[in-house]
């Protein structure tokens, strides 16, 4: 098992090796949350094939360390890439990021130096969260979508804040099988303990996918993505909580790339890379190539 230690911590991630004699740019896959793990991209591990690529639990969940309250900030994960970048020695590098990846993909680029930034050769958002307005704007169309049951519960209990009634968090599963996970084999799949990544995610985010509580309840970035100048691509699942009509609103916004893709993966929902990996890799591979 490898670490990088630093301030916060000691954060844990794994590298694939290239097999390959021509050496590609390494993709650095920032994963969603915040709070979850790398596990779910592992299905992509495959695009190693010609180039290196890193995966991590960001600092305070998974198997990296633990962390106080006073860490659970976007300044807190900016802070952890830039160390791992430069532990891992890399001279160019491509992001992508998943979900709230997306979020420290897009702040960690505005963060960036004007040398750091030409070397990140390119950023891939996957199913984005550039502005907390438009995903609750888009679960509230696609929560009006669920049976008048389903919505009756989730109104009531935001409104009386029972988000952690045994009623609301089965109902909240039904939106995650349309829009989060459509296969329930997967979505109800045993998983490993992860506390404190469930209170880094409950304290930035919210009780569920559809309702902001924490910090990032008035995050507003979709502003910032026209001081993107390298290639980039947008990804969204054809059901995903990151509805397309909003991912092609942002491409719109991505005014200063000269080489911006919008594609959206059909039959799949948020989890691409569980769902439909195959695709995903597909479209990442013609991108970066």
């Amino acid at each position: 098992m490898a670490f990088v230690k630093h301030r916060f911590g000691s954060t844990f991630y794994v590298k694939f090796k290239s097999n390959s004699k021509v050496k590609k740019t390494p993709i650095i896959f920032l994963h969603g949350g915040p709070g979850s793990t790398h596990n779910y991209f592992l299905n992509l591990k495959s695009l190693a094939k010609d180039r290196e690529i890193y995966m991590y639990d960001q600092i305070g969940g998974g198997q990296s360390s633990d962390t106080g309250i006073k860490h659970w900030t976007i300044d807190t994960f900016v802070e952890e890439l830039k160390t791992l970048v430069k532990a891992w020695k890399l001279d160019n590098y491509i992001l992508m990021g998943a979900s709230w990846g997306t979020t420290l993909a897009l702040e960690y680029f505005l963060a960036a130096n004007k040398n750091e930034k030409k070397r990140i050769e390119k950023i891939i958002f996957q199913s984005p969260l550039f502005s907390t307005s438009d995903w609750e704007k888009d679960a509230n169309r696609l929560i009006k979508e669920l049976p008048k049951k389903s919505r009756k519960i989730i109104n009531y209990c935001h409104e009386i804040e029972a988000t952690d009634s045994k009623v609301y968090q089965k109902t909240v599963l039904e939106y995650y099988l349309k829009h989060v996970l459509r296969n329930k084999k997967l979505l109800f799949a045993p998983r490993k303990p992860n506390i404190n990544g469930d209170k880094i995610y409950a304290h930035m985010w919210g009780p569920s996918e559809f309702k902001a509580t924490g910090t990032l309840k008035k995050y507003e970035r979709a502003s910032q993505l026209k001081k993107l100048k390298l290639p980039v691509l947008l990804v969204c699942g054809q059901y995903d909580e990151a509805t397309p009509e909003t991912v092609k609103k942002y491409h719109k916004m991505i005014k200063g790339s000269q080489f911006k893709v919008i594609k959206v993966i059909k039959e799949a929902s948020h989890c691409i890379s569980l769902e439909r990996p195959k695709d995903l890799i597909k479209v990442i591979k013609t991108f970066i190539d």
